[in-house]
C-alpha cells in the first residue's frame, strides 16, 4: 500500500480531473450535488487517508444529503444521509463539496482513529498553499449543535492533531512513537545552525537534541537532495543533535514500528544515561487520553546530572 506523501502538483492534476467527473455528473441532473468523502478530498486537492479496502475499489461518486428523504436514484452516485452540519464550498461556479473540517468529520465513521488524525493533520500543512484549515476551525465545528456519528472520535482526534505537518507518513511516525509510550515528539522544530542557518527537523525532542526524519520517496531518485541531507545531518550533529531518518521501511506493521520506537528510546538512553524502556504497544485511543498527555516527560523525570550527552552538563551550568 502506497502511504508517501504527494506534491501539490499531483494533488492539483487529481483535482482536476475530479472536478471534470463531477461536473459530468453535474449536467446529468438539475438538482443540486454536494460532493463528499473522497470526492470533497480530491476536489480540494487535501492528501487522502488511509481507506477501507471497500472504499478504494468502489467506482460511484458520494454525494451528501440532509435526510433519507433527500437520496434519489442517479446513476454514477451514491447518496450518503450525513446527519451532522453540512458545509458547503463552491469549487467553482458549478461544483460543491462539503468544506475541509466537514469533510473531515464525515469520515469519523468511516477510518480508525489513527488515520483521522491522519487527514486533519494533511488539513493544516506547514506550505500554505496546501493547508485547507485551521485548529480552531475543527474546534468550531465540534462546539456546534450537531451529533453524527463519530464525533466522539473526532473529538479524541483532536487532542492529538498538529498545525504545521508536511507529511501524512510525519504524523503516523510520530503517532507510532507515541503508541509505545515515548513522549510526544515536536512538530517541524527549528534549529539554528553554527553558520546561522535555521532549519526545521520534521519531528525533535528539542530537550535531548533528537532529530526524527522522514525520508519520503523522491528523496532516493534526486542526488542532490541526498548531498544536502547530508550536509545537513553533519551540521546537526556538529551542535550534538543525534539524528535519526525513518524511511517507508520503519512503517507499515507492529514488528518494524517497534523496532522503530527502540531506536529512538535507545537514543533518548544516550542522552539520559538511563533505561528508557518502550511500553506495550498501545491503541491510538489510548493516547489520546488527556492523563496520558499529561504525563511529565522524561527529561523531567531524571536529574540532570545523570544525563550522559556532552553538552548536558554544559548548559546546566
Amino acid at each position: 500500500m502506497n502511504t508517501e506523501s504527494y506534491s501539490l502538483e499531483s494533488l492539483t492534476n487529481v483535482k482536476y480531473q475530479r472536478l471534470n467527473a463531477c461536473a459530468e455528473l453535474q449536467r446529468r441532473t438539475k438538482r443540486r450535488l454536494v460532493f463528499a468523502r473522497s470526492e470533497a478530498l480530491e476536489l480540494l486537492a487535501v492528501e487522502k487517508p488511509i481507506e477501507p479496502e471497500s472504499e478504494r475499489r468502489r467506482k460511484d461518486m458520494d454525494v451528501v444529503v440532509g435526510s433519507p428523504g433527500e437520496k434519489g436514484r442517479l446513476r454514477g452516485i451514491r447518496f450518503l444521509t450525513w446527519h451532522g452540519p453540512i458545509e458547503v464550498i463552491d469549487v467553482n461556479r458549478a461544483i460543491e463539496c462539503t468544506t475541509p473540517v466537514c469533510t473531515w468529520a464525515h469520515y469519523s465513521g468511516l477510518i480508525t482513529l489513527r488515520e483521522l488524525i491522519v487527514l486533519g493533520d494533511s488539513m493544516m500543512r506547514r506550505n500554505r498553499r496546501l493547508a485547507r484549515a485551521e485548529f480552531s476551525d475543527f474546534v468550531r465545528y465540534l462546539d456546534g449543535d450537531g451529533q453524527f456519528l463519530g464525533k466522539l472520535n473526532c473529538k479524541r482526534a483532536l487532542k492529538l492533531m498538529r498545525e504545521g505537518t508536511d507529511s501524512s507518513q510525519e504524523t503516523r511516525t510520530r503517532l507510532t512513537l507515541m503508541q509505545y509510550g515515548l513522549p510526544e515528539p515536536a512538530v517541524n522544530y527549528p534549529i539554528t545552525l553554527h553558520n546561522g542557518r535555521v532549519v526545521l527537523a520534521d519531528m525533535a525532542y528539542p530537550e535531548l537534541r533528537i532529530a526524527i526524519e522522514y525520508d519520503g520517496g523522491y528523496h532516493r531518485f534526486d542526488s542532490n537532495q541526498v548531498l544536502r541531507d547530508d550536509k545537513r545531518r553533519e551540521a546537526l550533529e556538529e551542535l550534538g543533535w543525534l539524528y535519526i531518518k525513518v524511511t517507508r521501511i520503519d512503517m507499515g506493521n507492529e514488528q518494524v514500528e517497534e523496532t522503530l520506537a527502540q531506536r529512538v528510546a535507545t537514543q533518548c538512553e544516550r542522552v539520559l544515561g538511563v533505561s528508557v524502556p518502550l511500553t506495550a504497544r498501545m491503541s491510538v485511543q489510548q493516547i489520546c487520553d488527556g492523563r496520558r498527555i499529561r504525563r511529565k516527560p522524561l527529561w523531567d523525570r531524571v536529574p540532570r546530572h545523570l544525563w550522559k550527552a556532552p553538552w548536558a552538563q554544559e548548559t546546566a551550568s
